[in-house]
């Protein structure tokens, strides 16, 4: 298993939540909110991100609340502030208290740097991460939204199900009872998300073996029908890193596993192990948004064969 770059991995899993309602709020297989209320039910705290309360940015916060999860709810795509978030996590442990962290590999391996030791109350899960893109991408959608709709965000979520898993929706919804939804790749942000991740994730270190997380979920992308895991509303992989991640992980109430391999994941997760590759446009791209904004850098970007298939779609519908 070592060549592949994930020898370090002693578990891996197909997972969902066996309440169908929940799991439909969630963006893959509800992993991280089992984790998250198990760990809260234990009087613990749970450290996630969550949007500003004008949805302008992300940022982590610590919940020690069923209702105070609720904000970690759906998938970030943009680079967030990480404010003081070591040193609280860090304050809360030499007090003796449970805390669970998920972030990026990049952030867990910093979380870890910070604190310099082990510590047996800390759970650290990493999300599967195909680089994320730049934060202004996110505001200049949200500004956008907010003029088009003459409203202010009550809710926004670039990752929404509609009864199924898949596609997954971008959905805003406005104080003056307006909503606004669409795939998520079929925007101008779903655009820029593929086309343009932060300048340091081409050249990722915190891939195959240099994982630090005691778990890592995502998406269990190639989960086909024909699986005994396969949920249409929705399946998260789980890779475990350690022995106390696989005990927290068989700990937790309502979720149902499946075990499964390591090699079958990183199948159509390859960033597990590989960092993101540029696609033909990402330098054209970056250079627009850049000098231009997101939305003149979506138009202009976009290779023939994109424009076509989308003219295409436009007609069809």
């Amino acid at each position: 298993m070592g060549d592949n770059g994930h020898k370090h991995d002693i578990a891996a899993y197909a997972a969902y939540l066996k309440d169908d309602r929940t799991l439909l709020e969630c963006a893959s297989g509800g992993v991280a909110t089992a984790l998250s209320q198990t760990v809260i039910q234990k009087g613990g705290y749970v450290a996630g991100v969550a949007y500003s309360e004008d949805f302008s940015c992300a940022r982590y916060e610590i919940a020690h609340t069923a209702q105070a999860l609720d904000r970690f709810k759906g998938s970030k795509y943009i680079d967030v502030e990480k404010g003081t978030v070591y040193r609280d996590v860090q304050a809360l442990l030499e007090r003796g208290e449970t805390v669970l962290f998920f972030g990026l590999p990049c952030v867990v391996a910093a979380l870890h740097a910070f604190l310099k030791k082990e510590y047996d109350g800390l759970l650290t899960v990493e999300l599967v991460c195909h680089g994320p893109t730049d934060p202004r991408v996110h505001r200049e959608y949200v500004e956008y939204l907010e003029k088009t709709y003459h409203s202010r965000l009550v809710d926004f979520s670039v990752k929404r199900k509609k009864e199924r898993w898949t596609p997954g929706y971008l959905y805003a919804a406005f104080e003056n009872g307006e909503v606004f939804q669409k795939s998520f790749y079929h925007t101008e942000y779903g655009y820029a998300f593929r086309a343009m991740a932060q300048k340091r994730c081409y050249s990722c270190g915190f891939r195959g073996d240099n994982r630090s997380g005691d778990l890592m979920i995502g998406d269990f992308w190639g989960a086909v029908e024909t699986d005994p895991f396969w949920n249409d509303k929705g399946v998260s992989c789980v890779l475990v890193h350690s022995q106390k991640g696989l005990s927290w992980l068989q700990a937790v109430d309502g979720l149902q596993l499946f075990e499964t391999t390591v090699e079958r994941v990183v199948e159509k997760n390859p960033s597990v192990i590989s960092p993101r590759a540029k696609r033909a446009e990402t330098d054209k791209f970056t250079r627009l948004f850049t000098e231009r904004g997101l939305f003149y850098a979506a138009k202009h970007a976009k290779p023939l064969k994109m424009c076509i298939k989308e003219f295409i779609r436009s007609v069809l519908k």
